[in-house]
């Protein structure tokens, strides 16, 4: 297994796997872009083909192809290891017969179940009446109920626990980690029984779990809808139903239409709207806003509740907002939900979804709605909501734009509302989520000086590090033992190779220098006379921190001669000294920061 995850490793290329997820650009030798880990302008992210690695300077996410899968795709690595395989067209060797991981045997056990009440549903007598109800009282089509694989629990167990256990051979303990049943003494419960089934997967096409509807003729006092627990597969706040249907579509369009459940979903789908999903709830989560925000940059919110009144939602959209996600809301205009208006009045939904208000300009509207802006108490409640909500915006030009909406609404002094703004800033420490990362903000400048020098020179002519006017420039440990390994390298390689020397490296090293490598802005690498300007200013500004350094060192050196009274050596340290005050005194340091490394 060893051996075909190295020839795995070999023949993937991690820009493809990287670029079909996210837009890379070419940056010189390597591609860059907005990090998908964090929520960033300027990008930060850096892929180098040579080297089969990404960086984040941002966020610091870092590793190669199967990494990026664990992290972006939410796979553990026989996922990643399988899905590499097959994109290459390599058969995996079985490690053990009948071995699979955990998350796989969950998986067959959805699987199963999913193919059980699937059955029932559309093709047993015990599912008859569930399924015309689905038709007839809730329009929908049976090519629909295929698609979405819709089922029916019945309200005996003991065909459940006849189907897994008995004949699929499933052990009991499986059944209940994977959140279908409970295990009671010697008896399995069907957690879904005597409901409608709807299967949830996740966005790669997995059944990772389980929704259930109560039917209108069930009389036991139980809520509408229950969910699979939280499990090893199946965690509420990462979820999105649909989406592994409607992911193209929402593409495509460039939008997403947020919904709050499953029949929402499915009537919007069914009506021509498909670039759909639901939330399971009225709140977006920020698992859910990343995960969506790689398909489109834009969402349309068409939920039941008032999300002006509801913190959690709010938070949903401050976060979606200041990710740089343009988020509406609408507000249907003669149904209670999507799943009503999309089977009604479809034009009218429509309608709706486009002329969704910004969610800003919807809270505040909301807000404004509930209380009476002409009275001192009404105005009380107005900025008690609203001054949470505008504080929470993180774009400072929008957040002034909706005070000064607020304080012409209230005819009150925009002084009043950004004082309030910034009372309740220093009130409530509002958490850093999907936040830009400064590149580099922990590193000393001479550090990053000579990690700019070798980036390069070895993106470029690395036999620049055989000059010693070049190398003794190199003075912190790891750059130095990097160095080192380039002049062994050199003596037993004629021609340099950036990747061959890469793997030659240990993974601290390695580490490092990939860092140093994809780090470097190589867009000027390409201009000569730039690239020797740069390259010069460099070489310039870490030859005066060379001189600072031995001028500091030689300072002690005369303070400590002075106290002994040796003056023979005091002079001769006093004239070094001089010296290199004189060649310090050529340079002239206000131009000389490297183009990458100019301050502000």
């Amino acid at each position: 297994m060893d051996n075909q995850v190295a020839e795995i490793k070999s023949k993937i290329d991690i820009v493809s796997i990287i670029g079909e997820r996210i837009d890379l650009k070419k940056a010189g030798r390597n591609y860059k872009a907005n990090c998908p880990f964090h929520g960033e302008k300027t990008p930060s992210f850096m892929v180098s083909p040579e080297l089969q690695i990404f960086k984040c300077f941002g966020c610091s996410e870092s590793g190669d192809a199967f990494s990026f899968l664990e992290k972006y795709e939410g796979m553990d690595f026989p996922e990643a290891l399988k899905y590499l395989a097959d994109k290459i067209g390599i058969k995996l060797q079985k490690t053990g017969i009948g071995q699979s991981t955990d998350r796989e045997r969950l998986i067959e056990v959805n699987s199963q179940a999913l193919r059980f009440y699937n059955y029932l549903l559309l093709e047993h007598p015990v599912g008859k009446k569930a399924l015309e109800y689905l038709v007839h009282d809730r329009g929908l089509k049976p090519d629909t109920i295929k698609e979405f694989q819709l089922g029916f629990s019945p309200e005996n167990s003991y065909s459940l626990k006849k189907f897994l256990i008995d004949k699929k051979k499933f052990l009991p303990s499986d059944i209940e980690r994977a959140g279908i049943g409970l295990i009671r003494g010697s008896n399995i419960y069907d957690r879904f029984n005597g409901r409608i089934t709807f299967p949830l997967f996740d966005h790669r096409g997995n059944p990772i779990g389980f929704a259930g509807r109560i039917l209108p003729w069930d009389k036991r006092e139980t809520g509408k809808y229950i969910n699979s627990p939280e499990t090893p597969l199946y965690h509420k706040s990462s979820v999105l139903y649909a989406l592994n249907l409607t992911r193209g579509w929402i593409k495509k369009k460039k939008v997403a239409i947020i919904v709050e459940g499953e029949l929402d979903a499915i009537s919007s789908y069914q009506a021509g709207i498909k670039n759909v999903v639901a939330i399971k709830g009225s709140a977006l989560t920020e698992e859910q806003i990343r995960l969506l925000s790689r398909f489109a940059p834009k969402f349309i919110l068409a939920l039941d509740a008032d999300m002006a009144g509801d913190a959690a939602s709010r938070r949903g959209l401050t976060i979606a907002g200041n990710a740089g996600i343009e988020v509406k809301i609408a507000k249907l205009s003669n149904f209670k939900d999507p799943d009503e208006a999309a089977r009604h009045d479809l034009a009218g939904y429509k309608k709706d979804l486009i002329e969704a208000e910004g969610s800003w300009d919807y809270l505040i509207n909301s807000v404004f709605s509930r209380f009476n802006s002409s009275t001192g108490s009404g105005k009380a409640k107005i900025s008690k909501e609203l001054i949470p909500i505008l504080s929470e915006i993180g774009d400072r030009i929008v957040q002034a734009h909706y005070a000064n909406v607020i304080a012409r609404r209230l005819d009150v002094p925009l002084m009043a509302v950004t004082d309030e703004v910034d009372k309740n800033k220093k009130a409530v420490a509002l958490p850093k989520i999907l936040t830009e990362s400064e590149i580099g903000s922990d590193k000393d400048r001479k550090v990053l000086l000579e990690e700019r020098l070798l980036a390069m020179g070895f993106q470029t002519d690395p036999k620049i590090f055989l000059s010693e006017s070049v190398s003794k420039l190199i003075s912190t440990p790891l750059n130095i033992r990097i160095l080192e390994e380039y002049m062994k390298f050199s003596s037993l390689n004629k021609d340099f190779d950036l990747s061959v020397f890469a793997s030659s490296l240990s993974k601290e090293l390695f580490d490092g220098f990939a860092q140093m490598v994809l780090g470097g802005n190589e867009e000027e690498f390409f201009d000569p006379d730039l690239f020797k300007k740069e390259f010069d200013l460099v070489q310039k500004e870490l030859k005066i921190f060379s001189i600072k350094d031995n001028l500091k060192f030689l300072a002690s050196e005369m303070r400590n001669l002075e106290k002994d009274g040796d003056k023979d050596k005091l002079f001769k340290v006093q004239n070094e000294f001089g010296k290199l005050a004189e060649q310090l005194s050529g340079y002239t340091e206000a131009d000389g920061g490297g183009i990458i490394l100019k301050e502000p």
